[in-house]
């Protein structure tokens, strides 16, 4: 029985975008495995997304993930005015913007993180499902700075009276480093509500995601 937390309270936001963010790793691979309609889930067979593979194109200014001894690159997202880096104990990059609206408020988040490596000669793959009630769900393949991958999206059911509906985006690819293979991802969640005033910038965080090779000290 595959198990996610997504009805956690407000003050675990960020460890239940971890559990999404897990789930959506290989996206391709995923099924729901709640209620879902019949004509709510689709694979696209359009052509394949290249993305620009440039965080700096949009304005000139760069969100960069920490440099780690265990990774030999970094990751950047373009730097979009109201997105602010919120602070984890963790090792992910996580994004926010909040907006006021007359009686309401309405955020979105970016969670940007890799994977424990595995050795490229005994890659398996993993499949994960995630439980809910999803609605308009989409996946496409695309081609990340040159690597195949998943970005999929899907509108999760609120579950509880006092919970809204949530847009979620799940972007997955392997990245080739040496003989290692990280796996890297990014996660996107909003209120279903607002995801048309977030998504430009959602697609010009995907448009944009690069990866910096970090050369060997010495």
């Amino acid at each position: 029985m595959c198990r996610v937390m997504v009805g956690l309270d407000r003050l675990a936001t960020v460890v239940r975008i971890r559990h999404l963010v897990l789930a959506g790793v290989v996206a391709a691979s995923m099924t729901a495995c709640g209620e879902s309609a019949p004509d709510s889930s689709t694979t696209s067979s359009a052509p394949t997304i290249r993305t620009a593979c440039d965080a700096s194109a949009a304005n000139g200014s760069v969100f960069t993930t920490t440099v780690r001894p265990d990774i030999p690159f970094a990751l950047q997202l373009p730097q979009l005015r109201a997105w602010q880096v919120t602070p984890t104990e963790g090792k992910d990059v996580i994004l926010r913007r909040s907006d006021r609206h007359p009686g309401r408020m309405s955020s979105a988040t970016v969670t940007l993180g890799v994977s424990p490596p595995r050795k490229a000669s005994g890659h398996t793959a993993v499949i994960s499902a995630m439980e809910g009630t999803w609605r308009q769900w989409r996946s496409e393949t695309v081609q990340v700075c040159g690597w195949g991958g998943t970005r999929s999206t899907g509108v999760l059911s609120a579950s509880r009276a006092e919970e809204v509906d949530e847009y979620h985006e799940f972007l997955g690819f392997d990245y080739l480093a040496g003989d290692m293979l990280y796996p890297i991802r990014m996660s996107v969640e909003a209120t279903a509500a607002d995801r048309d005033m977030y998504r430009p910038d959602i697609d010009t965080f995907v448009d944009g995601l690069q990866i910096v090779p970090i050369p060997p000290a010495g």
